[in-house]
């Protein structure tokens, strides 16, 4: 199998596996009150959970480990940037109060990748 094939496979792998684990992180947030939680479960970590486990099929753990430090770093400023968001949208408007937040956002994953050892 050349590079090319390898690389389709990988992604046509990983949309299904993204595709199984959130039909079944969908269930379970089925049976989760308050309903408001039920998306917290859905799509992104069964999507992150199904990539990390295609990609050590493929690459092997330091690949699984590098993607992961940066879906937790991700995570953090997406964390920071909703915690900002919402005081700075009602402070300055939509598009100067989602800059400022976007702002936060890089400045906290760039912090994260200087500080977080590398796997």
């Amino acid at each position: 199998m050349d590079d090319g094939s390898g690389v389709i496979l990988e992604v046509v792998l990983k949309a299904l596996a993204g595709g199984v684990f959130v039909l079944a992180f969908a269930a379970l947030a089925e049976t989760l009150t308050p309903k408001r939680l039920a998306g917290v479960f859905s799509a992104a970590p069964s999507v992150a959970l199904a990539s990390l486990i295609v990609t050590a099929g493929f690459a092997g753990i330091p690949d699984v480990l590098a993607s992961a430090r940066g879906m937790w770093i991700g995570a953090a400023g997406f964390v920071l940037y909703c915690l900002v968001a919402a005081p700075l949208l009602g402070r300055w408007g939509a598009w100067r109060g989602a800059l400022a937040a976007l702002a936060v956002w890089g400045a906290t994953v760039a912090a994260g990748y200087a500080l977080a050892p590398e796997p």
